[in-house]
């Protein structure tokens, strides 16, 4: 009997060894496991500098073909490390894609949103004239249930529009059915008004969802209706052209961007080791 319980002892104490030794060696898998997850999932892109001078669409064809795609800027950082000669105007991947704001009103980069709250109607209810939009360009009140309308006869930009408004009641009017239309509707109607609907309508080529934005003065403007495209400029200032007519040299990106998945896969190597 003692023989046999110092042979468990000694297997037990082996097999303890071994575990630890497992634990130590788990432990620096982790760790390394958990770096190189991680550092996947951080960003690296490289810029190149392209002394090509072609329009837009053709740029981003090059880019995509010999590198990843035009240059997504996502911080100014990046708008630094752009390596330009001086007195060169160059594309990098903004654009603005006409088609995906003229149809379904949704929750798209592109769509249509309040002012008062920067989203969509949650009823997605639109009321476009036909052929709308095209990308064109207080005397009375209405009580709406919780809403009340005000009109203001006062001609401005949306922009200043937006502003009174905010300064001296809500926000410009946000119109969520055919009531609320109605009741809009109902204060005047042989004239044209602001409401408070404006669309996000710049988004980057390689996908990426980056809200940095560094504009020129009284940019965009929209000149001429067609401008969809976008360049860096000398002062590395952004400014809205047209796509197909005018041509530049260009800014390609290639490398890595953040994984959406980095934290399961590191919750799936815990569950698979341990």
């Amino acid at each position: 009997m003692s023989q046999l319980l110092s042979m468990f002892l000694a297997e037990l104490q082996v097999f303890t060894g071994f575990k630890m030794e497992l634990k130590v060696f788990m432990s620096f898998f982790m760790h390394f496991a958990f770096r190189a997850v991680f550092s996947f999932h951080e960003v690296y892109m490289e810029y190149f500098f392209i002394d090509v001078k072609l329009n837009w669409f053709d740029a981003q064809q090059y880019c995509r073909e010999n590198y990843t795609d035009l240059a997504t800027i996502s911080s100014m950082e990046d708008l630094m490390r752009l390596k330009t000669p001086s007195l060169q105007e160059t594309w990098i991947g903004m654009f603005d894609d006409p088609a995906s704001w003229k149809g379904v009103m949704g929750n798209d980069s592109n769509s249509w949103r309040w002012s008062v709250t920067g989203t969509t109607s949650p009823g997605a209810y639109q009321n476009w004239k036909s052929g709308e939009p095209d990308n064109m360009g207080s005397v009375g009140s209405s009580q709406l249930g919780t809403k009340k309308f005000f009109l203001i006869e006062s001609y401005t930009t949306w922009m200043d529009a937006l502003s009174y408004c905010r300064q001296h009641y809500t926000d410009l009017a946000t119109i969520e059915d055919n009531t609320e239309n109605a009741a809009v509707n109902n204060l005047i109607f042989d004239y044209r008004r602001w409401i408070g609907l404006y669309r996000e309508p710049w988004r980057w080529s390689d996908g990426s969802t980056s809200n940095f934005t560094n504009w020129a003065l009284n940019q965009p403007d929209n000149y001429g209706e067609n401008q969809h495209c976008v360049i860096v400029d000398q002062d590395r200032k952004w400014q809205d052209t047209y796509c197909s007519d005018d041509v530049f040299s260009f800014h390609c990106e290639k490398g890595y961007r953040r994984l959406q998945n980095g934290t399961d896969s590191l919750h799936v190597i815990f569950h698979t080791l341990w």
